[in-house]
């Protein structure tokens, strides 16, 4: 395990919107407990980050779901304080690379761009990739664009891959940012959103600084509980 891992996050001033994007596996394969715990996961996250002084200034959210439907349910990215989701249902293959474009009309349509030397744009989007097996559709393609995207310094993306269908090579293809695995059961999904939690917090009020203090420079986010295992 890396000692620490950064995001690129560059500082200004003002305050803008830190997007969100949440991309949930729910296949078949996530029937029973595993999707319920994700459902208490994504219940879990909005709760801590609404209690969050600056996270509940900043924070807009984006949930998209891939199984026997892709949906993006937020239709866009909305409030920290206005996402709900319809009970979540498992069923069907692993369509990631829909998921994937459904994320990038998003980044395109939802998140503001700045305007030269007029009004600044919204902060570098967070991703994160919540899969449990290997994708059932084209997923290279897209993820060439966002790989694209994530060398140019406009987004950050980690990908997680959890549950028994899960290999590390499958993983490294699919990652696009830092990746880790973990287990399906109740604890690592909590462990999980706890986690997402406290990095979009932390990088929530790191944005809240000053104008000057760390401008550009990269900023460490909260080391990954144990359930997540690096995967390099």
């Amino acid at each position: 395990m890396e000692e620490r891992i950064e995001m690129d996050v560059a500082l200004s001033q003002g305050l803008r919107r830190l997007p969100v994007y949440l991309l949930l596996d729910t296949s078949g394969s996530m029937a029973g407990a595993p999707i319920q715990a994700l459902q208490e996961g994504v219940a879990l996250f909005k709760r801590e980050v609404e209690n969050d002084t600056f996270a509940r200034e900043t924070v807009w959210v984006s949930v998209i779901t891939f199984g026997k439907e892709v949906e993006n349910l937020t239709r866009g990215l909305v409030p920290i304080d206005q996402l709900t989701l319809p009970p979540l249902e498992a069923g069907g293959y692993t369509p990631l690379g829909q998921a994937l474009r459904l994320l990038i009309e998003s980044l395109d349509r939802d998140v503001k761009k700045a305007v030269p030397g007029g009004e600044k744009g919204d902060w570098k989007p967070l991703v994160f990739i919540l899969t449990d097996g290997k994708p059932t559709d084209d997923w290279r393609t897209p993820r060439e664009e966002l790989l694209k995207r994530r060398e140019r310094k406009v987004l950050n993306v980690i990908t997680v891959g959890c549950g028994p269908d899960i290999d590390e090579a499958t993983l490294r293809e699919i990652a696009i940012g830092p990746s880790f695995k973990m287990d399906s059961d109740a604890a690592s999904f909590s462990a999980f959103f706890r986690w997402v939690s406290q990095t979009v917090r932390t990088v929530s009020k790191t944005l809240s600084r000053p104008q000057g203090q760390g401008e550009g420079s990269p900023m460490s986010i909260p080391m990954p509980p144990d359930v997540l295992q690096y995967i390099p």
